[in-house]
């Protein structure tokens, strides 16, 4: 049966990965598009940071490496899809926001920019892309950053943080910044917990998820396999595709996959004073069963 535009739409996915700076949003994120091209889909990857580092394990060609802050700097006047897009390994499409040189502008306001742009252009085209997926910059506080969640209807966000509280702590701002634009179809998927020491107490992220009212999608270990890979320009999944790295963050993209985003509840953010009662091992009474 002909599918209509609408139909196309409701059936394209969205996964946009959010979480502190250096948490190992990009590794999760990238490895996370690679995963699904090699399933069949055709994937485009959108970096969503004025650092624009988030494809360059993900490119064919880094010498033609190129952002939508570069466009705009060299002044085209019109721009179309194929002006943003790098092509990558597998048939994924890489774009990258950009951002201004350092101490010069906001990156945010770059960000937000770029999402104009994808919109001008129709970038997201669910004719093309079975699957988006945003690597975004954590700080939701400026409202250049929360440009993914008010433009890319029909994500489910996935947060990344590790054992740490101030990873917590910008986790909960991040849940917060989804019951704002839950009326554009964000949904939270869940929690990925990317560890910092492989011996953590798990413990307060699983109070702490029960108290955000979401999940725990998977716990990816520690590994310096990750940063050897990076510096052969390659994802985890792609360099050691066994590893228990891979496994994790395959096993999470799955479970993201298979969730029905009817079926996510809101989440419910906390003070931030109450963040740090859950982390240091106060139990919260949330009413959540």
């Amino acid at each position: 049966m002909y599918k209509t535009r609408v139909d196309r739409e409701a059936t394209m996915e969205r996964i946009a990965f959010y979480g502190k700076g250096g948490i190992g949003k990009s590794t999760i994120a990238t490895s996370s598009s690679l995963l699904l091209a090699q399933q069949g889909l055709q994937v485009l990857h959108v970096g969503c940071d004025p650092k624009h580092d988030s494809s360059l394990v993900l490119v064919k060609d880094p010498s033609g490496f190129k952002t939508v802050v570069d466009q705009i700097i060299h002044g085209a006047d019109e721009l179309d899809p194929e002006d943003l897009i790098m092509e990558g390994i597998h048939g994924i499409h890489c774009v990258e926001s950009g951002g201004p040189q350092a101490g010069r502008g906001c990156g945010g306001r770059a960000v937000s920019r770029s999402f104009e742009i994808f919109e001008e252009v129709e970038l997201v085209d669910s004719d093309v892309y079975d699957m988006v997926v945003y690597d975004v910059l954590g700080d939701v506080v400026c409202g250049g950053f929360a440009a993914p969640m008010r433009k890319s209807a029909r994500s489910k966000v996935v947060i990344v943080l590790s054992e740490e509280m101030m990873a917590a702590y910008a986790a909960n701002r991040i849940a917060a910044a989804i019951t704002q634009f839950q009326r554009n179809g964000i949904v939270l998927a869940g929690l990925a917990v990317n560890l910092k020491n492989n011996r953590a107490d798990l413990t307060p992220i699983a109070r702490f998820a029960k108290a955000l009212n979401t999940q725990v999608l998977g716990v990816i270990p520690r590994d310096p396999l990750v940063c050897e890979a990076e510096l052969y320009r390659q994802c985890i999944v792609d360099y050691e595709p066994e590893s228990p790295v891979a496994q994790s963050i395959r096993a999470i993209v799955n479970k993201v996959l298979a969730i029905d985003r009817t079926t996510c509840p809101v989440p419910t953010p906390l003070l931030d004073s109450k963040v740090r009662e859950i982390m240091r091992g106060f139990e919260l009474d949330t009413g959540v069963g």
